[in-house]
């Protein structure tokens, strides 16, 4: 192959890894609105909401993998192209000085989506502690009315209250 042919080949390499990596940062900026709904969604107790939003993060997270997949494939056969080898899979900060005009630009955006994927990790973990909070809470609540509203008042022979059939039952913490 000759030079120019390889240098064409490794400028379209650079250019469509710089719009994965754009790709990537759009969907990691949509888990942050939907991360943002889903608090919300737990102040206001709106399961259906939660429930639809956290579908539409599976999915989201799912199109983030298909991209990183594609990623990793195409850093790979960009660092085979310059011949460049690695004990593992060669990661983009490998490629950046063979990126040329690029170079800025990849670093910049490569920055920016380590910044989201943190950002986002973080805001997640917060919503996921504040949803078990809430999970647990609210079982409480529940128990504590079954109890209410089971029959007791008989006595086993140590001494404990035993009490009667469950009741099932279910509150509408939104009124």
């Amino acid at each position: 192959m000759t030079s120019n042919k390889a240098s064409d080949v490794l400028s379209e390499g650079f250019r469509r890894l710089e719009q994965l990596l754009d790709d990537q940062c759009g969907q990691y900026r949509r888990i942050e609105e939907i991360v943002d709904a889903q608090r919300e969604s737990l102040r206001a107790a709106d399961v259906e909401s939660l429930v639809a939003l956290s579908a539409e993060e599976r999915g989201l997270l799912e199109k983030i993998r298909v991209i990183d997949h594609r990623r990793v494939e195409l850093v790979s056969a960009i660092a085979a192209e310059i011949g460049l080898t690695t004990k593992s899979s060669p990661a983009l900060s490998d490629l950046i000085e063979h990126s040329g005009a690029r170079r800025g630009r990849l670093v910049t955006v490569a920055d920016e989506l380590r910044q989201l994927i943190a950002k986002t990790r973080a805001a997640s973990r917060v919503v996921r502690t504040a949803a078990e909070g809430l999970a647990r809470h609210m079982q409480g609540i529940v128990q504590s009315v079954e109890q209410g509203l089971s029959r007791s008042g008989i006595y086993e022979r140590t001494g404990r209250i035993v009490s009667g059939p469950s009741r099932h039952s279910s509150i509408d913490i939104r009124s």
